[in-house]
């Protein structure tokens, strides 16, 4: 039953979707005086809505690193946090908005979490990892939309915000997923495909023309670490390196916050 729900719910998102979900000018939305604090406006904003993306994902990986007793007091302590961040986030959204088509797609998010946080009450097992699963990717994407929606207001182009953090949780959630025997080709080229889009927001980062020293350092420190360990997310079928790849999943995403927060300063700064 809770799968049919599920499923139903999927589809509904997609019908929301396909009517075409259009951002109205209105009261809620950022307002637009000097071009550059109005983009520093909507990138935090957009930031927000990608954060709660994170969010979602690591709730699901963190599930099945506890629901497979590794490293469960961290995954357990974890989970928690991400649940109350994530409504949080919610809550800012959610007063940002006045579209009535965006609120609805809103409405359905909280739908989706509020069975995440009753299948998360259960005691885990394949099916509720599964459940989770699909769960997390249905309120993933309505974020995506969100942050998509906000993306059109931006005088220019940012390398922030674009999903690096999502993706480096996402491959930590593929690695468990597969080492909990969820064992499909789609899992390995699904990481794969990730490996891959994380390389070209780094060069795409890289290449940005508004870097400051700072920056760069830690774009540097990101790249390093992101050489030596992309193998292991590589290497998904050998397995056996659960532990390092939550490690160096949570570092780099702490570096790729920090390079978010210096380019966000940077352009309140101008």
């Amino acid at each position: 039953m809770k799968s049919l729900t599920t499923i139903l719910r999927v589809v509904f998102v997609m019908c929301v979707f396909m009517c075409g979900a259009s951002m109205a000018a209105g009261k809620g939305d950022a307002p637009a005086s000097s071009a550059n604090q109005n983009d520093s406006e909507v990138l935090r904003l957009i930031k927000t809505a990608m954060s709660s993306r994170v969010l979602v994902q690591s709730i699901v990986k963190d599930y099945l690193y506890a629901g497979n007793d590794v490293a469960t007091t961290r995954a357990k302590r974890e989970m928690g946090k991400s649940l109350k961040a994530f409504d949080e986030r919610q809550k800012k959204l959610d007063e940002a908005f006045t579209d009535p088509k965006i609120k609805n797609l809103m409405r359905f998010i909280r739908m989706n979490v509020e069975d995440m946080k009753e299948t998360l009450k259960e005691p885990y097992s394949m099916e509720n990892a599964e459940i989770l699963i699909d769960l997390g990717e249905a309120i993933s994407e309505g974020e995506k939309k969100i942050a998509g929606q906000l993306r059109k207001k931006l005088s220019g182009k940012y390398p922030v915000a674009k999903g690096q953090r999502y993706y480096m949780t996402q491959i930590a959630k593929y690695y468990m997923a597969y080492e909990s025997g969820i064992k499909d080709e789609n899992t390995i080229r699904q990481m794969e495909g990730t490996v891959k889009k994380i390389d070209s927001l780094i060069n795409e980062m890289k290449a940005y023309g508004g870097n400051t020293v700072k920056m760069n350092q830690t774009l540097n420190n990101i790249e390093k670490l992101w050489k030596v360990v992309k193998q292991f997310y590589l290497d998904i079928e050998e397995g056996g390196l659960p532990i390092i790849v939550y490690q160096t999943t949570e570092k780099l995403n702490k570096k790729f916050l920090e390079y978010t927060s210096l380019l966000l300063a940077s352009i309140s700064k101008r």
